[in-house]
Order: C-alpha cells, then sequence, then structure tokens
C-alpha cells in the first residue's frame, strides 16, 4: 500500500509539478536583473543567514515534537522523529508529489510498531496543524496589506482548505461512530482506511489541541524570524507583521503541485509576496533564493545523510539474515 501511494504521488506530481513549476519559474525572473540578483547574493550579509539556519532548526524540532505529541508512542524516541521528519524534507526536497509524508507514516509504522492506517492519519493531522498556524499567520496580517487579487484568492483557498481537514476530522468521527468495525477486514486497503479513520477520528482533547496549536504557531513564528533575517541581509527591511504576511502566503502557496523541493513556486510567491511590500523584483527574487536555500541545503545534507545511514543498516541486516553458516553440520 505504502509502494502504491509514493509511485502515485511521484506520477502527479512529474505530470502537474513539472509544467506548473517552469511557468511559475518563468513569471518569478521575468521582470529580474539577472546579474542585479546575483550581485544582491554576492553581498549578502551572511551571518545573518546563518543564524536564519540555525532558527529553522528550532523550527524543525518544534514540528518533531509537535507529531511526537499526537502520536504519543512511548516506544519512540523525540530524536526519532526529529530523524523522520527532516528525512521526509529531505525527500521531498527530490522526489515530487511529497513521497516525503507518505515516508513518514511507513517509518512511523515500523518504529512504534503502529497500524499503517493510524500513522497516515497522524501524519494528517501533524498537516493541518501547519495549516492552521498558517492561515492565522494570514488572517492577522492580510487586513494590513495592499488589496491584490491573488492575495484574496490565497486567502479563500486557505479557508477552505482549513474548512475540508475539518470536514475530514468530523466525518472520521461520524463514520467510525455509526458503522462498526468488521472483525475481519476483507482486504488490506479496507484495513488501512479503517485504521486512517479511527486515528482521524481519536478526540485530541481541548487542552491538548490547544496546545499543540500553540507549538505550531510558535514554529512559524522561528520561519518568519528566520525570513526577517534573510531579507535584511539582503537589504530588504520587512516589520514583524509583514515578516508574517510573507510566511503565510509563501508556505500555504507551495501546497500547489510543483517539481521538487518547490522549485519555481518557492520564488514566484516570493517576489510577488514582497512586490505588495513595495520590495523591487531584484531583491525580491534574491530573497526569495536565499530563503529557499536557508532550508533546502540543510535538510537535503542531513536528511540525505540520515536516509544514507538508514539504507547501510538495512542492507547489513540484511546481509546477517541471509549469510549462511560455515560451520559443519553436526
Amino acid at each position: 500500500m505504502g509502494r502504491l501511494l509514493e509511485a502515485r504521488a511521484v506520477r502527479v506530481g512529474l505530470v502537474l509539478g513539472l509544467p506548473v513549476s517552469g511557468l511559475f519559474t518563468w513569471l518569478a525572473i521575468r521582470n529580474a536583473d539577472l546579474a542585479t540578483v546575483w550581485r544582491a547574493l554576492g553581498e549578502a550579509r551572511w551571518p545573518l543567514v546563518l543564524t536564519a539556519v540555525a532558527a529553522l532548526s528550532i523550527l524543525y524540532a518544534g514540528q518533531a515534537l509537535r507529531w511526537r505529541e499526537i502520536v504519543r508512542a512511548p516506544g519512540v524516541p523525540s530524536r526519532r522523529f526529529a530523524e523522520m521528519v527532516v528525512s521526509a524534507v529531505a525527500v521531498n526536497n527530490v522526489l515530487p508529489g511529497r513521497v516525503g509524508d507518505v515516508l513518514r507514516a511507513r517509518w512511523l509504522q515500523l518504529a512504534g510498531p503502529l497500524p499503517a492506517g493510524r500513522a497516515l492519519a497522524s501524519v494528517f493531522i501533524d498537516r493541518a496543524f501547519d495549516v492552521l498556524a498558517l492561515v492565522v499567520f494570514l488572517a492577522v496580517s492580510v487586513p494590513f496589506m495592499a488589496s491584490e487579487e491573488w492575495v484574496l484568492r490565497v486567502s479563500i483557498s486557505a479557508g477552505l482548505l482549513l474548512v475540508v481537514l475539518a470536514l475530514a476530522v468530523l466525518g472520521a468521527r461520524v463514520y467510525t461512530r455509526t458503522r462498526a468495525r468488521e472483525r475481519r477486514q476483507r482486504t488490506l486497503v479496507r484495513r488501512i482506511a479503517r485504521d486512517a479513520l479511527e486515528g482521524l477520528a481519536d478526540p485530541l482533547g481541548r487542552t491538548r489541541s490547544v496546545a499543540l496549536a500553540a507549538l505550531s504557531v510558535a514554529s512559524w513564528s522561528i520561519w518568519a524570524l528566520a525570513a526577517w533575517l534573510v531579507a535584511r541581509a539582503v537589504g530588504v527591511e520587512l516589520s514583524p507583521l509583514e515578516a508574517i504576511f510573507v510566511t503565510a502566503v509563501v508556505n500555504l502557496g507551495v501546497a500547489i503541485p510543483s517539481s521538487p523541493g518547490f522549485i519555481g513556486t518557492y520564488q514566484w510567491l516570493g517576489v510577488s509576496s514582497l512586490a505588495l511590500l513595495g520590495v523591487g523584483t531584484d531583491r525580491a527574487l534574491a530573497f526569495a533564493i536565499l530563503m529557499h536555500a536557508t532550508w533546502y541545503v540543510p535538510t537535503l545534507v542531513v536528511g540525505g545523510g540520515l536516509l544514507l545511514r538508514r539504507g547501510v543498516r538495512a542492507v547489513k541486516v540484511r546481509s546477517l539474515v541471509h549469510v549462511p553458516s560455515s560451520a559443519p553440520p553436526g
């Protein structure tokens, strides 16, 4: 089942993502003087950029902590959740269709151990808290920004996405309460689907939900801080409210199907959001490229290293299991 989901996600990502990414890359750079952009990147204040990289590492630690609190698997250490989060981002950096999120559920299933459906449900809930925090950021900042049609569309789309997520959880609760679980599910797919619905239906509780929402807002506030630092590094001054606005627009916007690592869409969203704040295309594009690099490069290196270590360990285990004994019989 996991392999089927991964293959389907890759196909959808390639068919839809690559053309969309190419279009948005062209939109991002069409009015930019690339020589000026390159010069702005070369003159960037790197201590600020490195501070932003350090801040983003705290963001991923916060997301790992939130996921751990959603799952509550006592046998899985906090360090393991952090490894799975960063490894999933590394996979999404090189494969389309958010395959990393599917793999994250698979790794949790093996580490838990946890039913595959419940592992998928935990990732869904985890992502839902991200959407909730970013919608809050957008709601807080949009009234103070210049009115633009595409901002209105992003706001409406974000609100609709939040409604869809809420309806999915509500529908899962209604279904599991009105339809008793079969003693023996007839197919693997049905068993995984039922486990996923039950995972979504499990109430988190008011206190726990508020704590998870607060942790999500705090985590994305760190992203806003990193954006403020990177903007200053390339000569762009953002107010805290403007940094929150850019955080919401860019991270909600990358839900658009695109190439691996959101290349193209990320740059266009960065340029477009900063344009509303009166920032020129050249500086805005330099910001978008550098902001993208602050999380893309570290997660690719660290997550890739973790995946490589995991693969080496798996090969060693298989070799130990399949090596025949050389001792003589008897």
